[in-house]
């Protein structure tokens, strides 16, 4: 029987960089039985599988039309059987399946419909049931041996990250709104944090798949990411073999000073959107600062403690008490744009742009 790694996110966890891996390694996965493909080629991932789930949800749920423009259902979504006919016909010849794609967690229509809109929790649950439960029902056509794979990041960490990334690639109808500041960020709720909730979901639909939890935090396994996913999920000791991943593919943050000056400024439209990352990815050292106040995020945290031991409990190894063990609430201030890196800024977009 074959056998299917199903790696569902989360969000913020390297993803792009191990997607973009296992798609330039894809030979050499082939030479030792894994199958990796049938993908969104754009970004190496199974968002035409996810996105095709999401549409199929929508239609089910009656509000598909509301969303039918959106580039993801015009671009990227395709027609979820054929994807998973295609992978099972393209894979005859191996024992194991990858399909990666982040969305698949629980955020595929959270951040579908944008930041200020706002989705009754009943309607989004709804929608992600059904999707995993179709997920189940066409992945049982190729094999009932499925593992699913999910790493997690710590919550306060991962909405940092997410506010980061959001005020980098301003979602689908937010172009022409301002950016929020990070409390608002927050106060949108524009992921799902409730971790051990949607496992245990998961763990319904998929009552027969084994699970792979792990924490995304530096020290746990000792690895980077993508030698993790390698050597503890798909069992694959020996590395040595495989391309290492070119650093403009990897999802880089924009720096602090450059999201200050981008949404102090106001500057959304998409030429300055792309000069602003330009700018960003080749600083020497792209800086980074705390979002929040200290007492804000032990605060923050303290409301997911319960559930992250149960998580640890459940999915984690045995007398495992947390699921992450950094209980590190500190981290250094941001003192705010500069005059000076403001006219750093301005200076080297006025030099990429007379030079075009």
């Amino acid at each position: 029987m074959k056998k299917i790694f199903l790696h569902i996110g989360t969000f913020k966890t390297g993803s792009t960089a191990l997607q973009f891996h296992m798609h330039q390694n894809k030979r050499l996965l082939l030479q030792k039985d894994f199958y990796y493909g049938d993908y969104f080629d754009n970004y190496y991932l199974h968002s035409n599988l996810c996105y095709g789930l999401l549409k199929e949800a929508l239609v089910d749920y009656g509000i598909f039309k509301k969303y039918e423009n959106h580039p993801r259902f015009l671009n990227v979504a395709e027609e979820p059987e054929s994807v998973v006919k295609r992978i099972k016909e393209n894979s005859k010849e191996y024992g194991k399946i990858i399909i990666s794609c982040e969305a698949f967690f629980a955020d595929a229509f959270r951040t579908l419909a944008g930041l200020r809109v706002s989705i009754p929790d009943e309607e989004n649950k709804a929608v992600n049931r059904f999707m995993r439960m179709r997920l189940r029902e066409l992945l049982s056509e190729i094999s009932e041996d499925i593992t699913i794979i999910c790493y997690l990041r710590r919550q306060d960490l991962f909405i940092e990250s997410q506010y980061n990334q959001y005020c980098k690639n301003i979602w689908y109808g937010d172009e022409n709104e301002e950016l929020p500041t990070f409390k608002k960020f927050v106060g949108y709720r524009p992921v799902e944090l409730e971790y051990l909730t949607v496992l245990n979901e998961w763990q319904a639909i998929f009552r027969d798949a084994d699970f792979i939890v792990r924490p995304y935090e530096k020290g746990v396994s000792g690895y980077d990411l993508i030698t993790d996913f390698y050597v503890n999920v798909l069992n694959i000791k020996d590395l040595r073999c495989f391309e290492c991943i070119e650093e403009n593919k990897a999802n880089l943050r924009l720096d602090r000073d450059v999201l200050e000056y981008k949404r102090n400024l106001k500057m959304y439209n998409m030429r300055m959107n792309h000069l602003l990352k330009e700018y960003s990815v080749q600083l020497p050292q792209i800086r980074d600062y705390a979002y929040w106040e200290d007492d804000e995020r032990r605060i923050f945290m303290e409301q997911y403690d319960g559930q992250n031991r149960q998580v640890a409990k459940k999915f984690l190894s045995p007398g495992r008490e947390y699921l992450f063990e950094d209980v590190n609430y500190t981290f250094p201030q941001y003192k705010g744009l500069e005059k000076e890196r403001i006219f750093e800024i301005t200076r080297w977009l006025f030099d990429k742009i007379n030079a075009v």
